[in-house]
């Protein structure tokens, strides 16, 4: 008699176009993730002509066996060379997510994506260069920024404040997220 192994059946690979829903599979977990991360930049025509430094952030839900966990996942990176250079992100350094006047900070969460049970980044890395960040969130906080008007990032660095201006709208895909994980 034919006795067979049984494979997990894994969920299929959900995508509307702005979140994707997946099952990590290193890890197991549920991944919930906006596709199209919002794009902060500042100029530094200081340093070079078209020269910019950016900060990108997508919201990502992880449920590991029903405990889901929120943050703001992306990169900082730059189109400056920063070998020899200060760099973008210092120790004491704050970000600050500033949604129609509401100042949102973004705490760094001390532990990686992997920890947290994401096998492979849920948001592909804009440049080889780029360092990845993550902030812990709140469903509240995130449905908040994708209806907000007017965002930017403050980068907050002794005693001097740093504007990110939105670059890339995606508050469409940050908005079907919150959606999508019932933030409102």
């Amino acid at each position: 008699m034919f006795c067979a192994t049984l494979l997990p059946q894994w969920p299929v690979l959900a995508n509307d176009g702005n979140v994707r829903e997946y099952v990590d599979e290193i890890t197991a977990a549920s991944i919930t993730v906006a596709l199209r991360p919002l794009v902060f930049a500042r100029e530094r025509t200081d340093l070079a002509a078209n020269a910019r430094d950016y900060i990108t952030l997508a919201p990502v839900e992880i449920n590991r066996t029903g405990t889901r966990r929120y943050f703001w996942t992306g990169y900082i990176w730059s189109t400056i060379d920063r070998r020899g250079r200060e760099p973008l992100l210092s120790p004491g350094d704050q970000l600050v997510l500033i949604a129609d006047g509401r100042t949102i900070t973004l705490h760094t969460d001390d532990r990686s994506l992997r920890d947290h049970g994401v096998g492979e980044p849920p948001v592909p890395a804009p440049t080889r260069t780029a360092v990845a960040v993550l902030y812990a969130a709140d469903p509240e906080s995130i449905a908040y920024v994708s209806r907000a008007a007017e965002l930017r990032i403050e980068l907050v660095r002794s005693n001097t404040n740093d504007p990110f201006l939105l670059w890339k709208d995606a508050r469409q895909s940050v908005r079907a997220f919150s959606e999508r994980v019932g933030g409102g």
